[in-house]
């Protein structure tokens, strides 16, 4: 049976007047695209890592550099997102979402210009910030906006437009790259720009109370916190393919931007699908077992890249593991909007940003020490495999990830 079709008829709650189709439209368009900003922070450098590595230094400084780039926004993000929801209850939804989409574009394009390591490092850790108020705001509004069954489907598709965003800037960015050398890519983040002038049509102060609440009691907030160790676990393997591959290719002989950019792009076209079916899997499967099965696929995907030197079945490993992390967006997200009360629900929301980009930020830390002891090979067998384990272990013993983390 084909699912009802959506009606949007969005309301001005300043005026009580509906919003024409067209605007109501945009207005959607706007909220379904937040994630593809927090896409754009890894992946459009991620197939220019090992160049960009090569133009910053000799040996492990360059390395090092690139490993800033990439992850420095997650400190930024880590510290963006209780912020955001601390910030939107007070400046509007609408207002909030202007500012920090002019300030997204600004910093993220410096890497045009900018050959100072720390001022380009700097701008990344603000970037960092900008994406996570993006998409805390945006998944605010479709708290606000749609009935809880709606909601589950928005962010389904939420989800999916990311993903799908993060699979053509891969390839874009790689191409780009080949034509204009490492610093091209950063051009994209002036896509900032025209996803401005279409905020523009979103009613200044939605209504909701996680706008208009104040605050938000600490124990709201307390009562999440299984649900946040269990999204940092599972985005140190979801961060895997953007982080990692780069270099595990480039071990192997494949180092040209395009080409990395290909292998990426499996692992990108699978999260766009994980994340598209998320709907009709909630109707099938409580959040609990998605997430079981979501670990499992991010744990055979990567075990599966550390295999192989052979180049289709790395993509290989990228596409089931990215199948993994499409589900695991939509559902962390809708745990928390479920779990949290709704005047807490912007803090919830970047908290579970804070704790995605925390396991951003730990990916390099566990893997770059076992990479210079074992090999890279080794050390992301080590990771899937502790990963693949463990969610096995957790469906036969039963546990509840709602109660304890997963792993």
């Amino acid at each position: 049976m084909s699912a009802p079709a959506v009606r949007l008829a969005l309301t001005d709650p300043l005026t009580g007047i509906p919003l024409s189709r067209l605007r109501s439209w945009v207005a959607v368009v706007v909220m379904l695209g937040g994630t593809t900003f927090m896409s754009l922070v890894v992946t459009a450098v991620s197939p220019v890592m090992h160049a960009m590595a090569e133009h910053f230094g000799q040996g492990g400084h360059g390395k090092l550099v690139a490993y800033g780039v990439a992850t420095v926004p997650s400190i930024g993000i880590m510290i963006g997102g209780p912020v955001t929801g601390w910030t939107v209850g007070r400046t509007g939804t609408r207002n909030f979402l202007v500012g920090i989409l002019t300030m997204f574009g600004l910093v993220g394009s410096a890497g045009l210009y900018v050959d100072n390591v720390w001022v380009l490092v700097a701008t990344r850790f603000v970037l960092g910030i900008t994406a996570s108020g993006i998409v805390t705001v945006t998944l605010i509004m479709i708290g606000e906006y749609f009935t809880p069954e709606m909601r589950a489907r928005m962010l389904g598709y939420q989800a999916a437009i990311g993903a799908a965003g993060a699979l053509i800037i891969i390839q874009l960015s790689g191409r780009i790259a080949d034509f204009g050398g490492w610093r091209a890519p950063f051009a994209l983040y002036l896509l900032a720009i025209p996803m401005l002038l279409m905020a523009l049509a979103i009613p200044r102060k939605p209504s909701g109370p996680s706008v208009r609440a104040p605050s938000a009691p600490l124990g709201s907030i307390m009562v999440l916190w299984p649900i946040l160790l269990t999204i940092v676990a599972l985005f140190v393997a979801s961060f895997m393919s953007n982080l990692q591959i780069s270099f595990l290719l480039a071990a192997d002989g494949v180092a040209k931007p395009s080409s990395q950019s290909n292998v990426l792009a499996a692992g990108a076209l699978m999260v766009t699908i994980g994340s598209a079916i998320y709907g009709p899997v909630r109707r099938r499967l409580v959040d609990r077992w998605s997430l079981r099965l979501s670990t499992l696929l991010l744990g055979i995907g990567i075990v599966t890249m550390a295999l192989s030197h052979d180049v289709l079945i790395v993509a290989l490993g990228c596409a089931i593991a990215g199948l993994g992390t499409g589900l695991v967006n939509p559902t962390v997200n809708n745990m928390l909007i479920t779990r949290a009360a709704p005047e807490a629900r912007g803090r919830a929301l970047g908290l579970g940003y804070t704790a995605r980009y925390a396991g951003d930020f730990l990916n390099p830390v566990i893997v770059q020490p076992l990479t210079s002891a074992f090999g890279i090979h080794a050390a992301i067998m080590a990771v899937g495999g502790a990963f693949a384990v463990g969610a096995l272990f957790d469906t036969v013993a039963g546990r509840d990830p709602e109660g304890a983390t997963l792993l």
